[in-house]
């Protein structure tokens, strides 16, 4: 399916055309940005990362504790069994290491990658939209009627997505 894709010189001009889209029914809209349009919805990874550290510490320090009471006891200078002082150290680690590589691996998720290859890449458009440009890419068969939405609006540029 092929379709055009728009840039803007600001947000409010992206803002504006994304409303004339969406009211004129276009639904295949994609947006490439500098900036995020919309800063507040970016909750799920942090969330993520804190349970992910939350149950590495604890699992890590049950590990710990069932190594020193249960599998393995072990009278080390009159210690006693369940010596807890010595887990947190260990376990503060491995909870750090659990958030990380959930942040990491989260990270791909929420943006979708690898993503090796997408044609709009190929447009010259793309190239300024992660500097200066608000782009939208309308995935349409219909490209006259895209333009008619978006030429009032004085786009800075726009060109036609590859096949």
């Amino acid at each position: 399916m092929s379709g055009v894709i728009a840039a803007f010189a600001d947000r409010h001009a992206l803002e504006a055309a994304l409303e004339r889209l969406r009211a004129a029914g276009f639904a295949g809209l994609e947006t490439y940005t500098p900036r995020p349009l919309d800063e507040g919805n970016g909750w799920v990874l942090p969330v993520v990362v804190l349970i992910a550290g939350v149950m590495g510490t604890v699992a890590s320090f049950a590990l710990q504790s069932y190594a020193n009471i249960g599998a393995y006891p072990l009278d080390v200078g009159g210690r006693p069994e369940f010596s807890w002082p010595a887990f947190v150290p260990i376990a503060f680690e491995n909870g750090i290491l659990a958030a990380m590589v959930a942040g990491f691996a989260g990270y791909f998720v929420v943006n979708r990658l690898p993503r090796f290859y997408e044609p709009i890449d190929e447009c010259a458009t793309i190239r300024r939209a992660m500097r200066d440009w608000w782009c939208v890419a309308v995935h349409t068969g219909d490209r006259e009627r895209v333009l008619d939405v978006v030429r009032p609006l004085a786009p800075a540029r726009i060109e036609d997505l590859p096949a």
